[in-house]
């Protein structure tokens, strides 16, 4: 078996051209050592079985492997490092992920707590107005009742007055306002000056209205009476889809429902400064009322325009009117509301009233009768911020008087 393998590497050996040949063999007999300069064995070595054999190797073979060696110490090394630098990278990221966490519940929670005070702000103002808006229209009421006491009594003074009488200067020269002189020409403008001349028995009376007499029904019982109704909804006797001509010189029963007339309202308001009442009744019987600072209806070339502001009404009851300041009227026939694409008077139970688009309310609408809140949408007599868009009220008058 030595020999075949030393045949084999005299044979390897022998097959590349080599310079100089060394052949020695030491005592034993069973190594042999073969020289080769500049070839590609360096050494062979014959050993007997079971030790260990060496074989072919390139040139600097083990000092590559030491150089690898030494490099795969250096990556080992520097991975390490960076697996390290990953793990405390991925603890900061946890940690500011968990900052940002309760960052944002700490935010979420001030938000919270800022929109509940601003919204206890918004009420605790909200009903400090009120409660301001309720001690001026108190105030004016009791000034306006006043007022009309004042005016009352003067009528009430005897008119005769015997040689001798004597009367303070005071009641001398304040003048009497009679309501029609005496060939019968009627000189009251409106309920309040009725109620003044003493007319204080709610009721249809003749008023003038620049050169023409008209009748109205006056409220002298409310909040100090002196109130000419413009208009009233109560048992639905009489159909509000009507014209722009209609509504223009005014339809119904005085004594009962009926609408006075644009043209008249816009006389009326033109004479003197006026507040509005509008007093609302539900299916239940709850009343809500609103009242407006001021109130005028500009003339048929500018389309009957209203102009309404200073709101107050009874608490926790929205201004219902809101959208409707600087709104033009409209009929079935003329549509002068906002909506581009619709016709609010034709589409919303086809009664006349000044839309925007088409508002949220309509005193003017369909009388439906008791269907609750299941009345069809935005066709009855409404008032949404006090029931809803589809509840239909059972009572409603719009009155105005001068402050």
């Amino acid at each position: 078996m030595a020999s075949v393998l030393l045949l084999a590497a005299f044979l390897l050996c022998g097959s590349f051209p080599v310079g100089a040949q060394d052949t020695r063999t030491d005592q034993a007999g069973s190594v042999l050592r073969e020289y080769v300069d500049k070839g590609y064995c360096t050494y062979t070595y014959v050993v007997p079985p079971g030790s260990r054999t060496g074989g072919c190797a390139p040139p600097g073979l083990e000092s590559q492997l030491a150089e690898t060696k030494e490099e795969t110490g250096r990556l080992k090394n520097q991975v390490d490092r960076l697996s390290s630098l990953v793990e405390t990278l991925l603890s900061q990221q946890s940690d500011l992920a968990n900052q940002l966490s309760e960052e944002r519940a700490r935010s979420a929670q001030r938000e919270q707590n800022l929109t509940r005070e601003l919204h206890e702000q918004e009420t605790r103002l909200t009903k400090k107005i009120q409660e301001q808006e309720t001690r001026v229209q108190n105030l004016n009421t009791t000034l306006y009742e006043h007022d009309m006491a004042i005016k009352q009594r003067q009528q009430c003074t005897c008119e005769r007055l015997e040689p001798g009488d004597i009367v303070s200067s005071t009641a001398a020269t304040l003048p009497t306002e009679p309501v029609s002189t005496a060939d019968g020409l009627i000189t009251a403008s409106d309920c309040a000056d009725l109620y003044a001349a003493g007319n204080t028995v709610s009721g249809v009376y003749n008023i003038r209205i620049g050169s023409s007499n008209i009748e109205a029904y006056c409220d002298m019982d409310i909040a100090g009476g002196g109130w000419t109704v413009i208009q009233r909804r109560q048992d639905g006797s009489v159909p509000f889809n009507r014209t722009w001509e209609e509504y223009k010189r005014g339809f119904g029963n005085k004594s009962g429902e009926y609408w006075l007339g644009n043209e008249n309202i816009h006389l009326l308001t033109s004479q003197k400064n006026y507040t509005l009442r509008v007093d609302m009744q539900g299916w239940d019987g709850e009343t809500r009322y609103a009242r407006y600072t001021t109130f005028r209806v500009s003339g048929e070339s500018d389309q009957y325009r209203l102009h309404i502001s200073g709101y107050s009404g009874t608490d926790g009851m929205r201004d219902g009117m809101l959208y409707n300041n600087m709104e033009m009227f409209s009929t079935v026939d003329r549509d002068n509301d906002r909506q581009s694409s619709g016709h609010c008077s034709l589409e919303r139970g086809q009664g006349g009233w000044w839309f925007d688009s088409c508002g949220a309310s309509f005193l003017n609408g369909r009388y439906l009768g008791n269907c609750g809140y299941s009345c069809p949408h935005f066709q009855g007599v409404l008032w949404y911020y006090w029931r809803s868009l589809n509840y239909s009220l059972k009572f409603v008058s719009m009155k105005i008087r001068p402050y």
